[in-house]
């Protein structure tokens, strides 16, 4: 399948002048103007998903964090990213990203997470017009805050969260943002929600989430390896006929210990 045609269905559904103005989304390496045989679905680019790709025929990787965030001076094969580099170009592997551009979007991130987590009346959080917007609320079966947390952690594989407020209070209204989202806690309370879940809150965001009553559940950044799994139906969905392949490489840097 031509690259081209691919690329313009990606930007059809997740156009790149949706993405925030720091973020670098698009072609990073390699070229969309080819044959496509197969593609990669990855939350983030490691050298053991360079491989993985390889072994399994493929010549495209989308990726949702991008790989290259500052223009390069130098390309460094000993370095880590060099060498990843080196090596997409080596094995004629494209890599694409899908970043911010995805997670405002209504076929994006935050509303497939929403989905998952049973969210309804689903309305987005941050709202940058008619079709885009940043995170979502919603509503969920009312329950006590430590039952709803033992229910992600068990649907979704997840070790260890960390939480901010009461384990007792009660929940229903529920925002959500993927990735970094601790920058929106004070929205989040002006939104009334029950509890917000994110990831990457920091200590002193933290504090000020617990002094201000607002309930927190930092999930961690990888929980939106679960989000971008979804991709895989949408671009099926919209007619790609190639194989469209989801990682099996665990990206995630942390260890529970």
């Amino acid at each position: 399948m031509n690259g081209n045609k691919i690329q313009k269905l990606l930007e059809s559904l997740y156009p790149t002048s949706s993405a925030e103005k720091w973020d670098n989304v698009g072609l990073q390496v390699g070229t969309m103007n080819k044959d496509i045989e197969a593609i990669l679905i990855s939350l983030d680019l490691t050298m053991e998903v360079i491989m993985e790709a390889k072994a399994n025929g493929v010549n495209l990787i989308i990726c949702h964090h991008p790989a290259i965030f500052t223009p390069l001076k130098t390309i460094d094969s000993e370095s880590y990213l060099g060498k990843m580099i080196h090596s997409l170009i080596k094995n004629d592997i494209t890599l694409y990203v899908m970043h911010t551009n995805f997670d405002v979007s209504s076929n994006g991130m935050n509303v497939i997470l929403g989905k998952k987590l049973g969210l309804t009346n689903v309305s987005i959080f941050d709202v940058i017009d008619e079709d885009y917007g940043l995170g979502v609320i919603g509503l969920i079966e009312r329950q006590r805050a430590d039952y709803l947390i033992s229910d992600i952690k068990a649907e979704f594989g997840i070790e260890a969260v960390k939480y901010i407020g009461n384990l007792k209070d009660t929940i229903e209204k529920v925002a959500i943002i993927g990735g970094s989202g601790a920058d929106y806690v004070y929205q989040a309370i002006e939104h009334d929600v029950d509890l917000f879940i994110t990831g990457d809150v920091t200590y002193h965001k933290a504090l000020d989430c617990k002094n201000l009553g607002l309930n927190v559940l930092d999930i961690g950044h990888y929980f939106e390896s679960h989000g971008i799994k979804e991709l895989r139906e949408i671009l099926l969905s919209k007619g790609i006929k190639i194989p469209v392949l989801v990682s099996n490489i665990n990206t995630n840097p942390y260890k529970n210990v």
